[in-house]
């Protein structure tokens, strides 16, 4: 199926090897449809929305998706690579998530103060992603490697990071009231403390 036609609403449909690379999509409308090992690499998505939504095995990377709304739609083992999330209608709906990750490589992404309560990032590489005075209450970020990103002022409170590697979180400049972390990951929290850690035999 042709995404670059006049048709702007797209409902319970299936999109599988799609190509649009470079290309551009305006003002349209996807409702529960799933989009199966499809290249976007820098598309522009200008004003879409996404509900429902399921991306597998797809390459989304340097997408520009201002003013694009997303609710309920979920990103499962594809490339989600340099994206601005911060530029999206993000939140729009009170009652559901906007996305959710899985087996995904988010790399250089910011969602810089954004609400990501409950959201799921589980099993994901993000490297250098800004997380910045954003909401991550109650997410779930399992088995993620985090290097490289920046939490600053984020509200961590009952996260769980179980099993998550490479994070660099302040103790003293976030919030993180009940979070969950594994250890030997965990001691990297003591770092950011004005603490003298010893051994001791």
């Amino acid at each position: 199926m042709d995404l670059s036609d006049s048709q702007s609403e797209y409902n319970s449909q299936e999109f599988k090897g799609i190509n649009l690379r470079n290309g551009q999509l305006n003002s349209k409308e996807f409702t529960g449809c799933t989009f199966v090992k499809c290249s976007f690499r820098e598309t522009i998505f200008r004003d879409c929305s996404f509900r429902e939504c399921l991306f597998r095995g797809c390459d989304l990377s340097l997408v520009n998706l201002k003013g694009c709304l997303f609710i309920g739609t979920r990103f499962e083992d594809s490339q989600v690579i340099g994206v601005n999330w911060a530029e999206t209608a993000w939140g729009k709906s009170k009652f559901h998530k906007p996305v959710d990750f899985q087996g995904c490589a988010i790399n250089h992404s910011t969602f810089m103060g954004l609400d990501l309560k409950k959201i799921n990032i589980i099993r994901c590489v993000a490297r250098e992603v800004d997380f910045a005075e954003a909401n991550l209450t109650q997410s779930n970020c399992q088995f993620t490697e985090f290097s490289g990103s920046r939490f600053l002022h984020t509200n961590l409170t009952e996260a769980d990071f179980t099993g998550a590697t490479n994070y660099s979180i302040a103790a003293n400049l976030n919030t993180i009231k009940k979070a969950k972390f594994s250890l030997p990951e965990a001691m990297s929290l003591l770092y950011g403390l004005d603490i003298i850690l010893t051994e001791y035999q």
